[in-house]
């Protein structure tokens, strides 16, 4: 296809303007602590990385990019005093001067010119603050945390993607917008974000992820309990061991293959999937429109229950009875009904299988 000149030209000129938004300056700022309690690290945009640390002390180091040597010496990083007077490393914005901070994302920058693209409104250190991939002055910092074992801490980063590997703790991750990504991660171990996807794999001690819009992904979990919640997405966990598991979804399905006692999933649309061993205690499902099924391997002793809307209750066990009211099966029972089970659908059928 041939382009008209004034077409040529006009590419020509967003190929340049594409290519001046994402030139900037850069500059890195190191801060250290010894941290004696509960601290905090905060970053407006940018990644955010936490590793371990060879010392006693939290050493972070903020990689600054900005549009020109004039606003890259308008940012700092600093120990201040967070919430509540705790000992915060933040990365310091100079929010009074510049009311919109760009950070390219990595979107295509040729619609954004367009209007589109995304844009986030938040409270950074007290003060409202809006973060484009599109406009305003570009300033954002990509900052590296070397973590102390066994440290309390919260990192916040509102918009961009976090990622931890293994590190040890009560440790809570906390982004606007943005991926969580961990790996080897030991303690009490939380993620929060309004939207993205949570991805966790090989953690042991306590895990809660809550996810406005976005997947939780888990996988290879080893320890005493799993709360995750997501808004909207899906929610899967492979592979683990937990004496507790607690799934809840406004829309999404819910897999989980883990050896645990409890096990409760709530789900406003979608499908939830178990799949346990004889030591499971309790099961509670629930799920608005979607089947349920259950794989609870062939010495599985259990008595279910079901409410449905529309649908049928089935068991592949040929030696489970019916339970069975006013003419209607409603429920199985199996050797002594050691594991108990609660499921409500309004639309959608229960099946109880043993493993193949």
């Amino acid at each position: 296809m041939r382009l008209s000149r004034s077409t040529f030209v006009l590419a020509c000129a967003l190929v340049a303007a594409v290519s001046a938004t994402t030139a900037d300056s850069t500059t890195t700022l190191r801060l250290q602590m010894r941290p004696s309690g509960h601290f905090a690290v905060e970053n407006l945009a940018g990644t955010m990385t936490i590793v371990p640390g060879s010392s006693d002390q939290v050493v972070a180091v903020a990689t600054i990019h900005a549009e020109s040597e004039d606003v890259l010496r308008k940012i700092s990083f600093e120990q201040v005093s967070g919430e509540n007077g705790t000992p915060t490393m933040r990365v310091i914005y100079p929010i009074e001067e510049y009311g919109t901070f760009r950070y390219p994302t990595g979107g295509s920058k040729f619609f954004g010119m367009f209007g589109g693209g995304s844009n986030t409104n938040t409270k950074y250190a007290g003060e409202r603050v809006r973060v484009s991939d599109t406009t305003g002055v570009l300033l954002y910092a990509d900052v590296e945390i070397q973590l102390p074992s066994g440290a309390d801490a919260q990192f916040r980063n509102v918009v961009g993607k976090m990622t931890a590997e293994k590190v040890s703790g009560k440790l809570a991750f906390d982004t606007g917008s943005g991926e969580i990504m961990m790996t080897g991660l030991s303690g009490s171990i939380s993620a929060d974000t309004g939207s993205g996807n949570i991805i966790a794999e090989d953690i042991d001690g306590d895990f809660s992820g809550d996810t406005g819009s976005g997947d939780i992904t888990l996988a290879k979990f080893e320890g005493e309990g799993i709360d995750c919640d997501t808004g909207s997405g899906d929610i899967r966990i492979d592979a683990s061991k937990a004496n507790r598991i607690m799934t809840d979804t406004g829309s999404g399905d819910i897999r989980v293959e883990a050896e645990t006692v409890e096990f409760q999933a709530d789900t406003g649309s979608g499908d939830i999937d178990l799949v346990s061993d004889a030591r499971i205690e309790r099961v509670d499902a629930d799920t608005g429109s979607g089947d349920v099924t259950l794989v609870l391997g062939p010495e599985a002793s259990f008595e279910a229950h079901a409410s449905i809307g529309s649908g049928d209750i089935v068991s592949r066990y040929p030696d489970a009875q019916a339970i069975v009211q006013k003419r209607e099966v409603v429920g199985y029972r199996r050797g002594d009904g050691r594991t108990r089970i609660d499921v409500d659908t309004g639309s959608g059928d229960v099946v109880l299988r043993p493993t193949e």
